[in-house]
């Protein structure tokens, strides 16, 4: 497994919230999700699936993301 970092353009929880449901949505089996931090606006995941693909998961909360390691 690989871990991921993005950053997304999260302004409270709720966008925390969104990022987890989307996430969610690619399976828990799947993708393991290591921190969610507003105030930093990192995401870190750990997964096998490709970073292009959590990205556009990420980009469907409608927020500005991009992956930075």
């Amino acid at each position: 497994m690989t871990q991921y970092v993005f950053e997304m353009g999260m302004t409270c929880g709720g966008c925390a919230n969104a990022a987890r449901r989307v996430l969610g949505k690619l399976g828990e089996d799947k993708v393991k999700i290591n921190e969610i931090d507003p105030e930093t606006k990192k995401i870190v995941v750990t997964s096998d699936l490709p970073a292009s693909e959590i990205l556009e998961a990420l980009k469907k909360t409608g927020k500005e993301v991009k992956q930075i390691q």
